[in-house]
């Protein structure tokens, strides 16, 4: 995690810091969620973030008990994607947590995506195996609503997808899932995604469609999401997301379709500046073959 994130803390003492700020509300149906016996084919599901994903899933979002795999080559958005469900599902009322193994999480970027830094979980562990092992121990404790599990890009050092630990973990991860109610999102390279296919209740492609810019500048890109397999749903379905880069929902200032009310103008641009700018001296939104 990047400086100005909160330092790191022991488990258990994040833990019951949370549970002293009512960590329980995240063990019950979130807003807006249908309140039903869960069954194969009613489950419950976490929202993505995106209404065009939420349909494409055909459960209403992520399905609740599910490993998902965000199966996407480096740079296609799988990350913000990760953000920006965890950040709906904090919207709904939900807790969340981010297991980070590659050591890559910005938490200045996540906050401005959505997340709420103060009901985020962090956990650093040390090993690809260790992190598994923490999933599924969230998991078991139902004490998280959706989960983030970044394993990074490169192999891990005691074996990569041949480590039998490794393989027995995400095995056991699957099977805590879907006894449960917590979903999991897994973000990981090349090196992993073989043996996840096993056990993967669903399977998301992300393939760039296009980037997004403003005048110059590139502020996001346009991302083709297609479930590939989906245990409880039937597969095939697509939606096109477009994610925006660190600067999040402040860039939509700039754009005349998405402009924000004049009360939750950024400081990006002085508020009378965009009040007062004539419709063909704003910056459109323009967009660029990938």
């Amino acid at each position: 995690m990047n400086a100005t994130a909160t330092a790191v803390r022991p488990l258990p003492e994040l833990l019951e810091s949370l549970r002293a700020k009512g960590l329980r509300r995240g063990v019950g149906p979130m807003v807006g969620e249908a309140v039903a016996t869960p069954s194969p084919s009613n489950r419950g599901a976490i929202p993505s973030g995106f209404s065009a994903l939420d349909e494409a899933l055909r459960t209403g979002g992520w399905p609740r008990g599910s490993l998902a795999l965000l199966d996407a080559p480096r740079g296609t958005g799988a990350t913000s994607l990760a953000i920006r469900s965890l950040a709906a599902s904090q919207e709904a009322g939900g807790i969340v947590a981010w297991i980070d193994a590659a050591g890559c999480l910005d938490a200045a970027a996540a906050e401005r995506l959505g997340i709420q830094l103060e009901w985020l979980l962090v956990v650093r562990p040390t090993s690809a195996l260790e992190a598994i092992e923490l999933a599924g121990w969230l998991a078991r404790s139902g004490l998280v609503d959706a989960l983030a599990l970044d394993l990074g890009e490169s192999p891990d050092p005691a074996g990569g997808e041949r480590h039998p630990g490794l393989v027995v973990g995400l095995d056991r991860l699957g099977q805590l899932l879907v006894r449960g109610r917590s979903v999991a999102l897994l973000l990981t390279g090349e090196w992993l995604r073989a043996a996840v296919a096993r056990v993967a209740a669903v399977r998301l492609a992300l393939e760039r469609e296009a980037w997004l810019a403003v005048d110059r500048d590139l502020v996001g890109q346009r991302i083709r999401a297609t479930v590939t397999r989906h245990r409880w749903a039937l597969a095939g379905e697509t939606a096109s997301l477009d994610l925006w880069f660190g600067e999040g929902r402040r860039i939509d200032a700039l754009l005349p379709p998405l402009a924000v009310p004049r009360e939750a103008a950024p400081a990006l641009l002085p508020v009378a500046a965009i009040a007062e700018a004539e419709p063909e001296e704003q910056p459109g939104l323009r967009v660029l073959s990938a």
